[in-house]
């Protein structure tokens, strides 16, 4: 005995049919998946806690090289002097501020630019940055620091405070003093 093949058909006009001819067969609804929502307040308080250790999380650090080599090449040129400030800012250049005792010094030291990469132009911050820059730079005309210079100029702090004593002495005090 065989049996008919049965079809199912869920559109609207199927389910409109009635009668003798319409075979009615129970259909599952549709496997929905259904998805965990955590009420807002439990939503606010998760986000606060992910926000929480993100903040708290340490940032892993990798050797700055570049900032390496700036502080290498300023404690080459000014030996003794302390390295306060080093910051990376446009085009590769560098914010340095360098102090030896009271006294600081501050610059731009831009590598390229005209130079060869590995060189710098230097662009002081105040006019006691550029005497002291002047004294330590590779050109007569240009506050530029060339590498691989053997015999390149310095000023140590020492020197410095040297000058600076005898000026004071013979001045009667003043000059550029830091707070």
């Amino acid at each position: 005995m065989a049996y008919p093949p049965t079809t199912i058909d869920s559109s609207a006009q199927a389910q409109a049919r009635t009668g003798a001819d319409a075979v009615r067969i129970p259909t599952r609804p549709a496997l929905r998946r259904r998805s965990w929502r955590p009420s807002r307040p439990l939503a606010l308080l998760m986000l606060a806690g992910i926000f929480g250790v993100a903040l708290l999380a340490p940032v892993p650090a990798i050797p700055n090289t570049a900032r390496a080599e700036v502080v290498s090449r300023v404690e080459q040129r000014l030996p003794g002097w302390q390295i306060v400030h080093t910051l990376a800012s446009w085009e590769g250049a560098w914010t340095v501020v360098a102090r030896c005792g009271s006294r600081q010094v501050g610059f731009q030291m831009v590598p390229g630019h005209g130079l060869r990469p590995q060189d710098a132009w230097i662009h002081p911050e105040d006019q006691y940055s550029r005497s002291r820059l002047a004294s330590v730079s590779d050109d007569r005309n240009y506050l530029v620091w060339y590498d691989g210079e053997l015999t390149a100029p310095r000023l140590s702090c020492r020197t410095e405070l040297a000058r600076t004593d005898a000026e004071r002495h013979h001045s009667g005090g003043g000059g550029h003093l830091v707070d």
